[in-house]
């Protein structure tokens, strides 16, 4: 009888033999076989057919997709919604702070795309009828299966273990508008369960220029009660703005306090500064809930005071620090003991230029 070191030996030395004819056996499956096993690791059809619709977040975003393959995808911090997205059919519309706008090119692609595998629950059900078989790729020791098809004119590649058939890797390659390379990786980890569902918990999302980041799913539901208008209504929550001359009324989306000051986030966008006519360097008098201050205007982030400048006390309305639609008034090493009670969400806000 063979002592244990001596079996795990011998069972390590049969995979080490075995394994050659298995990845053999396996590159010589069809597309429709590879697809069968997808489905089956996802659940299967039947399973899969069961979904009306599935929702999830990722950050500050619902995306909520019906099994149609349409899907919604709102912004924001409840009650405040500034964004909202509509991938369905041949459309991508797009409401940003009640700025309606269709998206073209490869923000299309990857909408509509998105929509159809986070219908089918992670799997290629909705592109079945498009795929293509590549053959296996390999990456470092792993091979995967590569299967491709196109949205609006950006290829797709979708990455397949090749011992569960389930998503390893997506990746989106095309050209911008302005004819610059285009290239976005999503690399999935091990799905895991979710309300009885295989689903990532999280993936890597990284664009060709730019850092990637870590994206964390949560909240993962499956039919839900929606409206009968869900997907065709594209409203969003952000208040409402009035610009005037030297005037601007809204209503605060945020607010953030810490130790050395106070940062509200404001609904007012560069279109309304400039309906107001508010310049760099106006001095401001700011109104929230009856108690007015004093504030600065900066029209960019390149016009700030140097930082060891602000640290000694300011009061400022300016574009958002890291980007962003909006514009934050901010209070640097200020007294705040009366405005900080009187802050809310959708509170009403006023600047008067002085």
């Amino acid at each position: 009888m063979l002592r244990m070191p001596d079996r795990r030996f011998a069972v390590g030395l049969a995979i080490l033999v075995i394994m050659p004819y298995l990845a053999k056996a396996q590159a010589g499956l069809s597309l429709k076989d590879i697809i069968k096993k997808n489905l089956q690791a996802s659940g299967g059809r039947e399973k899969i057919a069961q979904i009306q619709n599935l929702s999830f977040k990722l950050g500050s975003s619902r995306y909520v997709t019906a099994s149609d393959g349409r899907m919604k995808v709102l912004t924001g911090k409840d009650p405040v919604v500034t964004e909202g997205i509509l991938a369905g059919g041949d459309k991508v519309r797009r409401n940003s702070f009640n700025n309606i706008s269709e998206l073209g090119g490869t923000q299309k692609a990857v909408y509509q795309t998105l929509a159809k595998l986070y219908a089918g629950v992670f799997s290629l059900e909705k592109f079945e009828k498009e795929l293509q078989l590549q053959g296996m790729k390999s990456f470092g020791p792993e091979k995967l299966y590569q299967l491709s098809t196109k949205a609006d004119g950006v290829t797709v590649d979708f990455y397949l273990r090749a011992d569960d058939f389930l998503l390893k890797r997506m990746v989106f390659h095309g050209l911008t508008p302005e004819g610059d390379k285009y290239e976005v990786n999503y690399d999935y980890p091990p799905f895991e369960q979710a309300e009885g569902f295989l689903a990532p918990l999280s993936w890597f999302s990284s664009q060709v220029g730019t850092r990637g980041n870590l994206v964390e799913l949560t909240d993962f539901k499956v039919n839900q009660p929606l409206d009968n208008d869900f997907f065709s209504k594209l409203d969003v929550n952000v208040g409402t703005v009035s610009a005037s001359d030297g005037l601007l009324k809204g209503n605060i989306l945020e607010f953030n306090t810490r130790p050395t000051g106070l940062s509200i986030v404001t609904n007012w966008t560069r279109k309304d500064i400039e309906q107001a006519g508010l310049k760099t360097n106006d001095r401001l008098s700011l109104t929230i809930g009856g108690v007015e201050s004093e504030i600065v205007f900066y029209a960019a982030v390149n016009e700030l005071p140097a930082q060891n400048v602000l640290a000694q006390g300011a009061r400022i309305l300016s574009p958002m620090p890291r980007g962003g639609e909006t514009f934050v008034i901010q209070f640097i090493a200020s007294d705040t003991t009366e405005i900080t009670p009187r802050l809310k969400v959708l509170a009403p806000i006023e600047v008067r230029k002085k």
